[in-house]
């Protein structure tokens, strides 16, 4: 009797291992693996998030940018719950320092207008996807295709706007990762964000290949107020000089 009861329980506690194990297994292979594949992060170097200032902020008091703010929240909480990595530096543009940050993993939030480095790093990499500058606006448009994304009121209720992801290595530390967000408007920063929640990260990894530097044009929809998922509606792979280390020492 006590053999059996024996037997019974190691069998009980063996079938709850496996189980517990195979659905920590599930759970690596849903989550962390696309979003290990996506992240692509030098574990062996901080992340620093490197955010834009508003141009009314004076620089005794510099104001960052709500949706800058958010999606730089966003990131932060997904890092965690993905990739079980819970510190991350968030740094202003105009305090952004070659020496301690530039060969860190860097996420630029934010585009030219308010973000220095965002110029300093597309200026290496040459990117597929650009903003340009015209009379009322900034818009993305693809170098060679000349095709056009920004900001547009569909009707009183709907409003569309784009960003640009860029999922490329560190320009001055090739182990490194830069990731780069910025939208034409102030909708398209942080709703672009939503791309490396749990569920869309699966999809970004097996729908693109990360392992080389790729430009995303991201279209982000609000109706009412509710922000759609968002939507890839270009990609480009492009090819990286290598990594070197001879930017000014200075800050952008």
């Amino acid at each position: 009797m006590r053999q059996d009861l024996a037997v019974n329980l190691v069998a009980s506690l063996v079938a709850f291992g496996v189980g517990w194990l195979g659905r920590a297994l599930l759970h690596h292979y849903r989550t962390r693996t696309p979003a290990a594949r996506v992240w692509r992060l030098d574990r062996d170097r901080r992340v620093v998030m490197v955010v834009g200032e508003s141009g009314g902020s004076s620089s005794a008091y510099p104001k960052i940018p709500e949706t800058d703010a958010l999606a730089a929240m966003n990131l932060r909480q997904f890092l965690s719950q993905d990739l079980g990595l819970h510190e991350a530096a968030t740094v202003r543009a105009r305090a952004f320092a070659m020496a301690s940050d530039a060969e860190e993993n860097l996420v630029v939030i934010g585009g030219p207008v308010h973000n220095g480095v965002w110029t300093l790093m597309t200026d290496r990499l040459d990117p597929p996807y650009v903003f340009r500058q015209f009379p009322d606006e900034y818009r993305i448009v693809g170098v060679e295709s000349g095709e056009e994304y920004g900001e547009s009121d569909v009707d009183t209720a709907t409003l569309v706007d784009h960003a640009i992801v860029v999922l490329a290595h560190n320009p001055f530390a090739a182990g490194s990762r830069l990731i780069m967000i910025a939208g034409c408007a102030l909708l398209a920063t942080s709703g672009a964000t939503q791309l490396f929640a749990r569920g869309e990260i699966r999809a970004l990894a097996k729908a693109y290949d990360t392992t080389s530097p790729l430009a995303l044009v991201v279209r982000v929809e609000s109706v009412g107020g509710y922000v759609r998922r968002p939507e890839v509606v270009a990609a480009a792979n492009f090819s990286q000089a290598p990594a070197t280390r001879t930017a000014p020492a200075t800050r952008p």
